[in-house]
């Protein structure tokens, strides 16, 4: 009963955590919707409570919706089905009613977390810090608060990290902990894997955790605790098939065209200057290099017309053409994960929106993190503080998940194994985010990397930690430790005189 209490303290005390940060229980702190939120309540039957029946660009967050008419073409999407188990029925919706949703979730997912960690003894929930704090920053939490796709793939990274906690705290004869753990592994790929189609690394990388995890339960034979994780990795690769190709496909239905022209315009053009004959482009094209689909549109950009006679062929030219470029394909991801630093997407307000609130100028905004105009963008990236941090940050965890395999008979080695996991999604969701729609709104489609990678700091914080302690100890105690006294010398005798 005493490991059950404190693994519900953990749950709880997380839980309010997430919901003081989303100011549930006074004012909401969400993200206002750029366009996209579209997808996933038009999905609900819902329509946004205001003068126009539209919530993009309004200067706030819509809360409150209405009933409406279900969309002809929905996006598959994790997200789609937590928000549909809140949005399901009639009468008024309010946006609140999903925050509580994922407090509840993340109750249940730390409280069992904490449960298997306490096989161990309670010095273990250590290894559950790295998920939970940057969980509650604002910056992460308030999109909680909003009809986006993030919001499930957030919380299936939280849930993946925390599965990946129980297995660096426990062993393989912990059969029940080890099974938990997987468990949370699985859920949180798949959730993060299917709320958008840029999160699939998470989803691949939970597929190898399972594989490579034991769990034997009891003093079975040493073989049987090697069967349970790659069952599991099997199932998920037979059960997520049919999803990713319907993401994929609605994706190229709805999206095809925008992609492309960002791909090619914002991405190739930039960074292989002067392309625009290889990708059989006008030359006058390279004069709309860095400019994107949004906000004004292909008409504006030269060579356009030609692109979007065969998106995907052109599209796929540029992929090539930074295959035979190392180092510009190179530049762009370390671009990919400098935009990590945008984590507070400030074009996205936090406030709720109400009938005096002003709403902006009727397009959408060319800052920086929006990446749709190349002199802005420019400017964002070189007003950055340490812009070298997050591709430093994928090294060091890389680092300390090769130290946690050869050094993983301590516990806090371990963390070290979930740095290097949280390193490698950032990176894969960064190179995803990047091939797949350029440099625009970048900021937001490495939303998801920014949390993986301070969680992948934490880690490697929890993994120094007793080194620094035994250093820290060791300099005290020299400095306490009384010298030791100088013997005197003893006084000589003086020589005896001699009879004459």
């Amino acid at each position: 009963m005493k490991r059950v209490g404190m693994a519900v303290a953990a749950g709880f005390i997380a839980a309010l955590g997430l919901i003081v940060s989303l100011g549930l229980l006074g004012t909401p702190n969400g993200a206002g919707d750029n366009g996209d939120g579209y997808r996933l309540f038009c999905t609900a039957g819902l329509s946004p409570a205001t003068p126009d029946h539209k919530a993009s660009w309004l200067g706030g967050v819509v809360l409150d919706f209405g009933r409406g008419t279900p969309c002809p073409d929905p996006q598959p999407s994790s997200a789609a089905v937590l928000f549909k188990a809140v949005a399901d029925g009639d009468g008024p919706f309010s946006l609140t009613s999903l925050g509580w949703l994922y407090a509840l979730l993340v109750f249940l997912v730390t409280g069992l977390a904490a449960w298997a960690l306490l096989a161990r003894g309670w010095r273990r929930l250590a290894l559950l810090l790295p998920p939970v704090l940057p969980l509650l920053n604002p910056d992460f939490a308030r999109l909680f608060l909003s009809t986006f796709g993030e919001p499930a793939g957030l919380f299936g990274a939280y849930t993946l990290l925390c599965g990946l906690a129980v297995i660096a705290g426990t062993k393989v004869e912990d059969g029940f902990e080890r099974l938990t753990a997987l468990l949370l592994v699985a859920a949180g790929g798949v959730v993060a894997g299917l709320a958008k189609i840029g999160f699939l690394p998470l989803f691949v990388l939970a597929v190898l955790v399972c594989a490579v995890t034991g769990a034997r339960a009891g003093a079975g034979r040493w073989w049987s605790g090697r069967l349970v994780g790659p069952l599991i990795a099997v199932l998920l690769v037979l059960e997520i098939i049919a999803p990713i190709r319907a993401n994929l496909a609605w994706q190229e239905r709805n999206y095809a065209d925008v992609n492309a022209v960002n791909v090619v315009y914002t991405l190739g053009l930039v960074e292989l200057p002067g392309s625009a004959a290889e990708l059989g482009l006008p030359e006058a094209a390279n004069q709309s290099a860095g400019k994107a689909y949004y906000p004004d549109g292909p008409e504006q950009l030269a060579g356009a017309d030609v692109l979007l006679e065969e998106p995907s062929a052109v599209k796929g030219k540029v992929w090539s053409l930074l295959l035979a470029h190392p180092a510009a394909l190179a530049r762009a991801i370390g671009i990919g994960l400098q935009a990590t630093h945008g984590r507070d997407l400030p074009y996205l307000p936090n406030h709720p929106w109400g009938a005096a609130t002003k709403a902006p100028d009727n397009s959408a905004p060319v800052s920086g993190d929006m990446g749709g105009n190349p002199q802005t963008f420019r400017e964002w990236l070189d007003n950055m503080s340490l812009p070298w941090w997050p591709s430093l940050l994928v090294l060091l965890g890389l680092a300390g998940a090769v130290i946690a395999l050869l050094r993983r008979r301590v516990w806090t080695n371990r963390a070290g194994l979930m740095a290097g996991v949280s390193v490698t999604a950032a990176l894969g969701i960064a190179v995803m985010a990047v091939v797949g729609d350029g440099y625009f709104e970048i900021a937001k489609h490495v939303w998801l990397a920014a949390y993986l990678l301070d969680a992948a700091a934490l880690s490697l914080c929890v993994m120094a930690a007793p080194v620094v302690y035994r250093f820290v100890r060791e300099q005290l105690t020299r400095r306490r430790r009384p010298a030791a006294p100088v013997a005197e010398p003893e006084p000589q005798s003086e020589p005896t005189p001699q009879a004459g």
